[in-house]
């Protein structure tokens, strides 16, 4: 495999984690939307013979999707939510810029 195909391939899976972090951030946005939006509800809500139901559906809504955002996040970054060796290492290349070495 040359230079030029290990680069593209380098270019593809760099594109596709970009793309799944795109969605993901999407995924919390429209979470925390309606997060702000059912927390409204809640303030409003007045008591009528349906108000159980629709805290129900509130609440359920909240931690069922919450948990869907957990999973997609422990999806997504992978053992990366804390600060690892790789991510040590990138920050010490980005703020040495060209004149960077392997730290061992």
């Amino acid at each position: 495999m040359n230079d030029k195909d290990n680069k593209a391939l380098l270019y593809l899976e760099a594109q596709r984690k970009v793309s799944r972090l795109r969605w993901f951030y999407v995924h919390l946005a429209g979470y925390l939307v309606i997060l702000g939006l059912i927390i409204w509800n809640l303030l409003i809500i007045e008591d009528t013979a349906y108000t159980n139901f629709i805290l129900v559906i509130n609440y359920s809504t909240i931690f069922i999707w919450g948990f869907f955002i957990v999973f997609h996040a422990l999806r997504i970054f992978k053992g990366h939510i804390f600060f690892s060796e790789k991510w040590e290492e990138k920050k010490m290349k980005e703020f040495m810029g060209d004149n960077h070495i392997n730290w061992e």
